[in-house]
């Protein structure tokens, strides 16, 4: 390998996914029962609570893996935006670590990275419309 990376902790990985796992659980939790999905369930409204949950999952993960392994940002090779049709996929292209293990690290961060970058324009309409509406 050409250029040096450090070694990265799989144990703060593991705990900084738990912690993002527990917040993304709790924001759906929390959402579903603001939004009075338990007395009375609307499949709109429970999308939208698991959408918010999984963009705080990818947020709390991506951001924790760039403060505490910044290190995994060396393997991304490139990121391609491909368009479709109505279809548009971010996708990221990344270099092998030749350890299977931080491999696996390594595509879990890209995709709550994709997740997080795809989200940010959704959430961004629905806090405009909550202000307009």
């Amino acid at each position: 390998m050409a250029e040096e990376t450090k070694p990265v902790d799989f144990g703060r990985l593991r705990t900084l996914m738990l912690i993002a796992v527990m917040a993304g659980g709790g924001v759906l939790v929390i959402f579903l029962w603001r939004l009075g999905q338990f007395d009375d369930f609307d499949i709109g409204w429970s999308v939208m609570a698991f959408a918010f949950g999984a963009i705080v999952w990818s947020a709390v993960f991506y951001f924790g893996c760039l403060a505490l392994e910044g290190s995994l940002t060396s393997y991304i090779v490139s990121d391609d935006t491909e368009i479709k049709g109505d279809n548009v996929k971010l996708v990221t292209k990344t270099r092998s670590s030749g350890d299977p293990r931080l491999d696996a690290w390594i595509e879990k961060f890209v995709f709550a990275r994709n997740t997080f970058g795809m989200s940010v324009i959704p959430v961004l309409i629905f806090v405009g419309l909550y202000f307009w509406y």
